[in-house]
């Protein structure tokens, strides 16, 4: 006789695996208040946040209603920063919650460079972040000197974690030649650098990733 297998039958490091695959929207979709013994596995697993285009405002607000007490477990966040509404994601997360454990962060398609400086200070300051990229295609609302002033604050951040750091967005080459520091902890740099023929060049950038004794 076949015996069927129940959900309750799987052992914990069963559903650790399953977690594994999944971001935290799924998982607290699908197992949220399911059981006892459910609830307290998602209260000792890493979570990871995705949100992309085709996440609605009701899925965030979902998502948003159970990170107050799991946001300690958030590793991961990779938002695309403009939902079906538009809404801007990033600070709605990031102003009311502090990911203290955070180690990977990724901000796509940035509806505000300005008002993303103060959230960028407030990744700045955590000591287990360990890769931040910042993607922007190109918009001809950009404000150039808004994204140099970020690039100098994220360049500049003197982070003991932070390894990788991805910043896909026009950056001035004469601004960032000024710099006298760059943080040294860094092993891996992607800059998008703009400027003229006459000032840009191989050799120009290469004074730049010099400041990086690591990489």
């Amino acid at each position: 006789m076949n015996r069927k297998t129940h959900l309750e039958d799987l052992s914990n490091e069963i559903f650790f695996e399953i977690f594994d695959y999944l971001h935290m929207l799924h998982i607290f979709t699908g197992f949220i208040l399911l059981n006892k013994r459910i609830s307290n596995i998602l209260k000792s697993i890493p979570l990871h946040i995705v949100i992309s285009f085709g996440n609605s405002r009701q899925q965030i607000d979902f998502l948003l209603s159970h990170l107050t007490s799991h946001e300690d477990q958030v590793i991961s966040i990779n938002i695309l920063d403009r939902i079906r509404d538009h809404s801007s994601i990033i600070h709605l997360l990031f102003n009311r919650h502090n990911f203290i454990n955070l180690k990977s962060c990724k901000f796509v398609s940035i509806q505000s460079m300005t008002k993303l400086n103060n959230i960028i200070k407030q990744i700045g300051n955590l000591n287990k972040l360990v890769i931040l990229e910042l993607i922007q295609p190109d918009r001809k609302d950009l404000n150039e000197n808004n994204n140099d002033e970020l690039t100098r604050i994220l360049l500049t951040n003197k982070s003991s974690s932070l390894r990788s750091l991805k910043l896909q967005y026009p950056n001035q080459y004469l601004n960032i030649s000024n710099y006298t520091f760059i943080n040294s902890n860094l092993i891996s740099l992607h800059l998008r650098i703009s400027g003229s023929s006459s000032t840009v060049s191989v050799h120009t950038v290469l004074q730049i990733f010099r400041l990086c004794y690591r990489i």
